[in-house]
């Protein structure tokens, strides 16, 4: 158990993990970012996969084309966003792999980590508020 002075104490302790959590992700990102290049996609079709794959069924996914270094890729969008046919939509790709694009908007880029963020915040919250004691006066 660690005692600390007052309450500020141990609100900066969880706040300093969850810098740490959400500053790795946002560099992470950042790091993926760099040197990719942007182009734009056209939503071809919603495209369901995953049918019988799980107890949760299936989800559906757009299918968007873009072209890269001459040749025509395509990948799926977010998971369980369908978007329009016809739809364009900004890609963010590396030209090492095309394969690997993704939608470049909030849905497509950031919030799925964001989302896998919130198993690390649970438990830094768990053992840092338990473990932290303010000392009594």
């Amino acid at each position: 158990m660690i005692t600390v002075k007052n309450n500020l104490y141990k609100a900066a302790i969880f706040l300093i993990g969850l810098l740490v959590i959400f500053g790795t992700y946002y560099i992470i990102k950042i790091q993926s970012i760099r040197g990719a290049l942007i182009t734009e996609g056209i939503v071809k079709t919603n495209y369901m996969h995953g049918i019988n794959k799980s107890d949760f069924g299936s989800t559906i996914s757009a299918e968007i084309q873009f072209y890269a270094n001459d040749s025509l890729v395509t990948i799926l969008g977010p998971e369980g966003q369908p978007m329009n046919v016809g739809l364009i939509v900004p890609i963010l790709y590396q030209t090492e792999k095309p394969g690997d694009a993704v939608v470049y908007t909030f849905d497509g880029f950031w919030l799925h980590g964001l989302i896998w963020c919130i198993l690390p915040t649970i438990f830094w919250a768990a053992i840092s508020l338990s473990v932290v004691k303010v000392k009594d006066n």
